[in-house]
């Protein structure tokens, strides 16, 4: 999958213009200005920086991780107003000396096995602060605005098959889970779970969810 996101770079950020989805961005951007104000943030599977740029001039400290050197260097080009730091990090099991406030993953979830989500939360936890909190966005699977379910393993995990511009294909694990799944993985290690959707915000593309450290 790494592997795939670098040689995506140069096309990493077009899925951010599709049309139908530009309402739901809207709100997931100002509802997530606001979730960060004032707050130290460490942001896993940065990418190219997209969420980077809109929300770490709001924030009190901001870095910016990804396991890609490659994505950090467009990150780092960018000059991102609010970007206090750019780091290689290993976003399954982040491991930093100093508590932040918050940490923030977008498209980084659905990207994980099923039997690698109690690993993540539990080393999410250790970088948290005492009432810290998890921020997660990723896509709900919306047939027409999604790319399709190409396999599905033995273990439910599901995957696509993306095409880049350079004809190459590349098999991608993307999981969709359920609200009943997001909380029933991270009750486990956080005091209180609440997700969002088409249901309470209206963003039928995306579903959102903030999980608090005791």
């Amino acid at each position: 999958m790494l592997d795939y996101y670098n040689k995506r770079l140069s096309e990493y950020e077009a899925i951010y213009a599709k049309p139908e989805r530009q309402a739901d961005l809207q709100q997931l951007v100002a509802q997530l200005q606001a979730d960060v104000a004032h707050c130290s943030v460490l942001e896993l599977a940065c990418g190219t920086g997209w969420w980077t740029e809109r929300l770490a001039p709001h924030a009190s400290a901001w870095v910016a991780t990804d396991a890609d050197e490659g994505a950090l260097e467009v990150v780092r080009h960018k000059n991102i107003r609010g970007l206090s730091a750019t780091q290689t990090l290993n976003a399954h099991a982040p491991q930093i000396n100093t508590p932040v406030d918050c940490v923030f993953a977008a498209h980084w979830y659905s990207h994980l096995l099923h039997n690698e989500c109690d690993h993540f939360f539990n080393a999410v936890r250790t970088c948290l602060k005492p009432g810290g909190r998890l921020i997660m966005l990723d896509n709900k699977y919306v047939k027409g605005s999604s790319t399709p379910i190409s396999r599905t393993d033995a273990h439910g995990n599901t995957y696509q098959t993306r095409p880049l511009k350079d004809g190459s294909t590349h098999e991608v694990l993307k999981n969709f889970p359920s609200h009943l799944q997001l909380q029933s993985a991270g009750e486990k290690y956080f005091a209180h779970c609440k997700f969002e959707d088409q249901l309470t915000m209206n963003i039928p593309h995306y579903w959102y969810a903030v999980m608090l450290k005791a």
